[in-house]
């Protein structure tokens, strides 16, 4: 038989294993708790909501545009991301040879991608998954500067050129915030670790750097007009707060203590003066990688939350020392690899990251495309938890109205998601009801909107008197068969 010819290139092939690993992703059910929060505020969004004052998360707004893009369907969204890891590939096996120039480096680099992708959860769409593609372009130009050739019959160069790699940057910044580290990293690698000397012409060179200049204001420009597109929307505080600001809060809302933070910015202080001191002696392809690796991993840290995709934005730059290491192996191109996959053991161990099985996964996408299984055995690989949400999306979608809200209490927002429905206030799970004290603003909007049904989350163990007055005196609990949650119905109300 003959091998068609688009097999023989190595990059198509990597492509098409990419797509066939990621392919049981686009027919999850409505299952994974992030995507579910996603998913209500783009479906509030295109019902005329402005983000984070009248539907609220912690996130930059792109996510929740592409979940909006999605129209609540999981294939969608997981598409979208396909797409966009198949683009980040692409870069990652091309920057790979441009540094290696070695076919084996970049194909090996390449399949490493992959490969941590799956297990860092890369075939959710996650923001990291969005927000590393745009980055590690803007790092493919920076070490390649005949990418940027288009710019150099223009009378301003360097900032245009500057300036890409920027917007490039903040692209990925308002997907998530965490990369705001990874374009620190850049500055100071590829602007100041640059500086031969301290000598007064170096470093008034450096200041009036267009390309420095072009690069910091392509970054800083669309998130100021970003604050001041939702300042005019009358959201200027819930969104500097909530989207810009909100990892502050996170350090103190997962059980640990700041101390651990502290240590780690002291740490990676530490270690970028370190690297400066020695940056004359260091090829600076590896060193650039590796200063991008640590403030990465830091930006991944930050939180100090076990989510396995946060430590997507880490796998750029691994995959981009390895591929120098199978070719040099030698010195520090191998001692950078090393200590980068040293640091991820430490972090896993250290943060207790979850880790999801593969193998079973794939069996039951095989079993459910085979026949095997019926869509309803299928679903039943995610939890009994996910039949129940849709059997009572089916049960709200029957008793509501398209626009009509309903009112979950709970840690979870795919009630929300599955039977595509808005809540009466902004808040989509109770922890955010928490976070910000939004008990009074929430009590009030349900009171206003009276919503036919209130919905108790099985397992959610806070409590909040108020809404139990609330259900004891104008709703009805219902006993429904195969759903799991409480589900009250409006008195007077008839179903």
């Amino acid at each position: 038989m003959k091998v068609p010819s688009f097999l023989k290139k190595p990059l198509w092939i990597l492509l098409f294993i990419l797509a066939i690993l990621w392919l049981p992703s686009l027919f999850e059910p409505i299952a994974y708790g992030d995507e579910c929060i996603y998913f209500v505020l783009g479906q509030g969004f295109r019902q005329g909501l402005n983000f984070y004052k009248d539907i609220h998360d912690n996130k930059p707004p792109f996510l929740y545009l592409m979940a909006a893009l999605s129209f609540g369907k999981v294939f969608w969204f997981r598409f979208y991301s396909l797409i966009w890891n198949a683009l980040h590939l692409v870069i990652i096996y091309r920057l790979s040879l441009k540094l290696a120039k070695n076919k084996i480096a970049a194909i090996s680099s390449s399949f490493l991608f992959i490969f941590l992708l799956l297990i860092f959860e890369g075939r959710v769409a996650n923001g990291e998954t969005f927000m590393m593609m745009p980055a590690t372009l803007a790092v493919y130009l920076l070490l390649d500067k005949s990418q940027l050739a288009f710019f150099k019959k223009k009378k301003a160069s360097r900032f245009l050129s500057g300036l890409v790699i920027g917007l490039l940057f903040s692209l990925g910044f308002l997907f998530k915030v965490p990369l705001g580290f990874d374009f620190a990293a850049v500055v100071l690698v590829f602007f100041f670790f640059k500086l031969k000397s301290f000598s007064k012409k170096e470093v008034v060179n450096l200041v009036t750097d267009q390309n420095l200049w072009g690069a910091i204001i392509g970054f800083v420009a669309p998130i100021i007009l970003s604050i001041g597109f939702y300042t005019l929307k009358g959201a200027f505080t819930p969104y500097v707060r909530s989207a810009l600001l909100q990892n502050i809060g996170y350090l103190s809302t997962w059980g640990g203590s700041n101390l651990s933070l502290y240590i780690r910015f002291l740490l990676l202080i530490l270690s970028t003066l370190i690297l400066f001191f020695f940056r004359k002696k260091i090829p600076f392809e590896p060193l650039a990688l590796f200063v991008w690796f640590l403030y990465g991993l830091f930006g991944a840290l930050l939180s100090g939350r076990p989510y396995p995709h946060y430590l997507v934005e880490i796998v750029p730059q691994i995959c981009l020392l390895f591929a120098l290491a199978i070719k040099k192996r030698k010195g520090l191109y191998l001692v950078f690899p090393l200590i980068s996959a040293s640091l991820i053991i430490l972090a896993y161990s250290y943060f207790n990251f979850w880790w999801y099985p593969q193998i079973p996964y794939y069996q039951n996408f095989l079993q459910y495309l085979s026949g095997q299984k019926n869509k309803q055995e299928y679903y039943a690989f995610w939890g009994e938890k996910v039949l129940s949400d849709y059997r009572l999306a089916d049960f709200i979608q029957k008793s509501t109205d398209p626009h009509e809200p309903i009112f979950v209490w709970g840690d979870a927002a795919c009630a929300y998601a599955t039977a595509k429905r808005l809540p009466p206030g902004r808040y989509t799970v109770n922890y955010h009801i928490y976070d910000f004290n939004g008990f009074e603003e929430t009590l009030s909007a349900i009171n206003k909107a009276q919503p036919k049904l209130i919905i108790k989350l099985k397992g959610e163990q806070r409590s909040w008197p108020e809404l139990n007055t609330l259900l004891y005196n104008e709703y009805i609990p219902l006993s429904l068969p195969g759903i799991k949650d409480q589900v009250y119905l409006r008195q007077n109300e008839n179903h």
